[in-house]
């Protein structure tokens, strides 16, 4: 009989665990299109002015003969940081085997499918898992397909006293596992919310409440910037091309000559 309640107890816990893993994968997808997002619209306004600017402080550096030194002065990300670490970045959508995806995927597909399910409630479970599993499917997480597939199993119809003892050890490792998955989504959800990205976001949204628009005002200062660096660019183009009005070696020694 206790032993029959503590699996109840485990079923319960186990099952509260399985929410909150599928809340937190929800909000982590949710983060991860939100940022890719903007990092799209940075990249619009800023990136590639930031990418500009580049181009004419390297014209300046060659024009006196030295490597351009790129300087990080910009009030946020630059282009290249969005590069390595935005739109495309591995961490925001990370690259998998296809072939290894679709294995592991039909795995899941024959554990979870609802045609396989006991009873309505299962059914209804089955079906918004299936739902979870397809959008983690479409976007290539491996990961999120993993933990699912480690962590559903369908009910088990118990007869022994034997079985429930196995029924509740195998109960408990379970838990264990769904709980590292948490923490580890927990962790991936912490990492994305400590970004550059994720700050430039905030600080942007900060300022919208403030009916401002940061990234125009960001695009105007390397406007401004650019327009700064291709006066100088022309200025000291000019200077180069400009005859010297010194007295060169062979006139010193032309006036020498005629003075003896």
């Amino acid at each position: 009989m206790a032993e029959s309640l503590e699996l109840l107890q485990r079923r319960h816990e186990l099952a509260e665990l399985r929410k909150l893993l599928i809340a937190r994968e929800q909000l982590l997808g949710e983060l991860r299109a939100q940022l890719i997002s903007f990092e799209g619209r940075y990249l619009r306004q800023v990136g590639l002015l930031y990418r500009r600017l580049d181009e004419w402080e390297q014209k300046i550096a060659e024009l006196h003969g030295r490597s351009a030194a790129v300087e990080s002065g910009a009030d946020g990300l630059d282009a290249d940081e969005l590069d390595a670490e935005g739109v495309d970045a591995e961490e925001l959508a990370p690259q998998v085997d296809p072939a290894a995806l679709k294995a592991i995927f039909r795995d899941l597909v024959k554990l979870l499918h609802p045609d396989f399910a006991t009873d309505a409630h299962d059914e209804q479970r089955r079906t918004r898992l299936m739902a979870l599993a397809n959008d983690a499917y479409a976007r290539g997480d491996a990961a999120a397909i993993r933990r699912m597939l480690s962590g559903y199993d369908p009910m088990i119809v118990l007869t022994s006293a034997e079985s429930v003892r196995s029924e509740v050890v195998r109960l408990i490792a379970m838990i264990f596992q769904v709980t590292q998955d948490v923490e580890a989504v927990n962790l991936q959800i912490e990492d994305l919310q400590r970004s550059e990205s994720a700050r430039l976001q905030e600080r942007t949204l900060e300022a919208a409440r403030q009916g401002r628009d940061l990234l125009a005002e960001m695009a105007a200062r390397v406007n401004g910037s650019i327009g700064i660096a291709m006066r100088r660019y022309e200025l000291d183009l000019s200077r180069k091309q400009r005859p010297s009005k010194g007295l060169s070696v062979e006139s010193l020694v032309t006036a020498e000559i005629k003075s003896t």
